[in-house]
Formats: C-alpha cells, sequence, structure tokens
C-alpha cells in the first residue's frame, strides 16, 4: 500500500499501526535570551514555498539590509537558487536593476510620501528601469508600476517595451487624489519579456517603483524596500494610507525586517506601529526579524551594556510579543573582533559580501530552509512479516528515520549516508509504532 498523504500513513495490522512523517530541523542552542526563536511561526511561508504558486519576499530595513551584501540578500539568492525567479518589484536587487530619469524626472530622497528614494514626474518627464542581464527586460505576465496619487497628481502613462522593441502606452492614469494614496497601475499580458515607463503628462506625479511578476512560476517574487540610514522614525511618518495599499498589492509572504536602531521605547513602539501596518496590509504574511551581528561600538563596552545585545534583546521580544520568528546573528558570530579578523566586516558596522553570505548560511540551517522542495515522504508497503518502508533522499540533507512508541521519546533507527535515490528498507512494528524522518544540513 503507498498512502497519497506526505504526512501520514496508515496500515492495517492485529494492532493499528500509525506511521507518520515529521520534518524536524536542527535549531542551535543558544545561552542567552537573544537566541534563535519562533522558527515554528513561518508555516504560511512553507506553505507558499511548497506550493504551486509565485512566493514573495520582501526584504525591509535600513543598510543592514542591503541588496547587494546582506545577510538578507544572500539569503535571497539562495532562495532563488532553491526555487526560481518570479519576478522583482521595487528596490534594486544585487546590483542588476536600475531607474534611468530624463526630461526633469528627479529622484526624491526618503520623506513622507515614501521611505526610500522615489522619483517626481513632470509633464514630458520620464523614467524607466533596466535588468542588467536581461537588457529586453523582466519575464512576467503582470507588470505596472506602483505610485502615490496626490493632490498634485495628474495624468501619466504606463508604458511597456516587448523583448526591447519600441515602447507603447498600456494606461493612461490619473494620479490625483485628494490626499495622498498608495496605488499600483498594472496590467496583465501574455508572458514574455517587458520593460517599464511611467511618462508625464500633466501635474507632478510621484513613482514609487515597478512591479514585475510571472504568475505561472513558483518561484520567489523578490522585493527590496531597504535604503541606508532609514530610521523606523521616518518610515512611520509616511502615511499608512500610502503603506498599507503598496504591500497589501505585493501581498507578501515572508517580510524579512534587519536593522539598526536604538534599543529605546521610541523603537519598540514604531515596531509595534510596523506590526499593525503589516498585519493590515498583508495579514497572512510571516515576519522574521534578524538579530544585528556584532558592530565595532561593542568591543569597549562594559558587561551588560552592549549595545547591539540590546536591540536585539528588544527586537526579539517584538518577535515573541507578535508571535513572529528571530533568528539570532550575533553569537555564532563571536564578536567583532573575530569578525574583524577573519574578513567578514566591509566597515565599522556593515559586513561584507563574506560576513552576508556567511549569516545566510546561519539562517538557511536555523530555519530548515535547507530542506525546501526536498523529498522528506515516507511510503509503506505490503504486510507484517515484514513491512517495506521506503522514502527518497537528496544530497542536500541528511535523513535519519527515527522510531517511537509514544510519539515523546524518539529514538534513531538509522542514518542515510548523503546520497541521492530511493531508500528502501524492511520494518517489523510490533504494536503501534511511530516512524518519522529527520533532516539535517549535510
Amino acid at each position: 500500500m503507498k498512502s497519497r498523504n506526505p504526512r501520514i500513513l496508515r496500515s492495517k495490522l492485529a494492532s493499528a499501526i500509525l506511521i507518520i512523517l515529521l520534518l524536524t530541523v536542527g535549531i542551535i542552542s543558544r545561552a542567552a535570551d537573544y537566541f534563535t526563536t519562533n522558527s515554528d511561526c513561518l508555516n504560511h511561508f512553507w506553505a507558499a514555498a511548497e506550493s504551486p504558486r509565485p512566493v514573495t519576499v520582501i526584504s525591509f530595513g535600513d543598510s543592514m539590509a542591503d541588496s547587494y551584501r546582506s545577510p538578507t540578500c544572500h539569503l535571497m539568492n539562495k532562495l532563488v537558487t532553491r526555487l526560481g525567479i518570479a519576478g522583482y518589484s521595487l528596490q534594486n536587487y544585487g546590483n542588476t536593476l536600475g531607474v534611468q530619469v530624463a526630461n526633469g524626472t528627479a529622484y526624491i530622497p526618503p520623506d513622507t510620501n515614501w521611505f526610500v528614494r522615489y522619483q517626481s514626474l513632470p509633464p514630458g518627464g520620464a523614467n524607466w528601469w533596466i535588468n542588467l542581464p536581461f537588457p529586453e527586460g523582466n519575464y512576467c505576465d503582470q507588470a505596472g508600476i506602483f505610485y502615490v496619487a496626490q493632490p498634485q497628481g495628474g495624468l501619466w502613462h504606463l508604458q511597456i517595451s516587448t523583448n526591447g522593441g519600441d515602447w507603447g502606452t498600456v494606461l493612461t492614469v490619473d494620479g490625483y487624489s485628494p490626499s495622498p494614496t498608495g496605488r499600483l497601475a498594472s496590467v496583465t499580458l501574455s508572458a514574455n519579456r517587458y520593460r517599464l515607463r511611467a511618462e508625464g503628462v500633466t501635474g507632478t506625479n510621484l513613482i514609487i517603483g515597478p512591479y514585475t511578476l510571472n504568475t505561472r512560476t513558483n518561484g520567489v517574487h523578490v522585493v527590496f524596500t531597504d535604503w541606508g540610514g532609514i530610521t523606523l522614525e521616518m518610515v512611520s511618518n509616511v502615511p499608512r494610507s500610502i503603506r498599507e495599499p503598496i504591500f497589501a498589492a505585493l501581498q507578501p509572504d515572508l517580510i524579512v525586517w534587519h536593522m539598526k536602531e536604538a534599543a529605546d521605547l521610541a523603537t519598540s513602539n514604531y515596531l509595534a506601529e510596523c506590526e499593525q501596518w503589516w498585519s493590515a496590509a498583508a495579514p497572512n504574511a510571516d515576519v522574521l526579524y534578524l538579530g544585528t551581528p556584532w558592530v565595532s561600538e561593542d568591543t569597549n563596552a562594559a558587561p551588560g551594556s552592549y549595545k547591539t545585545i540590546e536591540q536585539n534583546h528588544m527586537v526579539r521580544n517584538a518577535a515573541i510579543t507578535h508571535r513572529r520568528a528571530y533568528v539570532d546573528l550575533m553569537q555564532p558570530t563571536v564578536s567583532y573582533e573575530w569578525l574583524l579578523a577573519n574578513g567578514y566586516m566591509a566597515d565599522q558596522t556593515h559586513l561584507n559580501s563574506a560576513g552576508g553570505l556567511l549569516c545566510a548560511n546561519i539562517l538557511w540551517d536555523d530555519l530548515g530552509f535547507f530542506a525546501l522542495k526536498l523529498p522528506r515522504q515516507i511510503n509503506l508497503y505490503g504486510s507484517p512479516d515484514p513491512l517495506e518502508l521506503s522514502y527518497q533522499t537528496d544530497l542536500r540533507a541528511v535523513y535519519r528515520l527515527e522510531t517511537s512508541a509514544d510519539l515523546q521519546t524518539w529514538q534513531p533507527l538509522l542514518t542515510n549516508a548523503p546520497g541521492s535515490g530511493l531508500f528502501t528498507t524492511n520494518v517489523n512494528p510490533n504494536g503501534t509504532v511511530f516512524y518519522r524522518l529527520g533532516l539535517t544540513p549535510p
């Protein structure tokens, strides 16, 4: 008999035998009160990543979450490598996405209209986006532009170029609103490579960034909303009427937070405000908070007064309060001196790309992401004396078959050497027996 249920398998014997597959992942042990916690609070993300649809991941933060060397950037790279790519939206990613301006269009630094840089589009002005590896455009079947409708707004054209061809207007958008409101102007297309351009007609329009998504893949929809020097106060100063519709349109499955903030009551309140925003805009999204690694200001701090530890303690408390995941990146990185001596720091505050990858590897294993899309189903055949038990293995994980009589105490039955292929063994259950597969990094 072969069960089609990846979690539960049953066989009718004199005593019923219930065989359950459970995915277990190793969690690095921590000693202090800023250790990794709530790693089981990413169920929505796991379900999305295992489903036949795109999974949207938003990187949110300051320079600690930059799009080219940070732990979040390297985590995104690993997710894209495992799941594939479904689209790109908003900010740069890996120094390959960029925005061009012409005819009076201006770059506007973060202010109360948006918390990262955006563009002011006058009549006759234009801005468009490029993807250096794919100059003919991003492959997608949905494309659009995020903008802020506001009292000075007017008409502007949403233009599209197919496979590097000429620009053509597909929508004329009204950018006026009596009060600032975040919006997405988008179109559904046949799957192809497209570039996006905004062209001003009347008024002064505020352009936030692009939106491209291939809905026919289960890859990662990559979204970066980072900006160096941004603070949570500056984010909160942008009206919710702008932030909520934009995040709602993105439909995130996972928001990864990483910032360097003061460990004070104001920051705690701003975190709570962000939670209200995210919960309203994307009630099903999971949130992952990252504990910041050591920085130079921790070097000479007296015991008990490490500023980064204080921040991480506060952020971890926010994660616990709101049932969010939190990963400690301090204890695994030992100390600022250790990071510096091993060539992981770009400056006194920021990790370089090697340091970002080091931390992304910690995240990957700590959260069990190494097991994404890997086979982990037990199949049961035959009848007693013996039963045939089998499962597929993969080079990217170590598979350990465990057994229990009470679901409390588990004993290893066998461990597979790293390899890829179908593993089959005979088992002789006696009474009620439980089995599970434990996957750990190779």
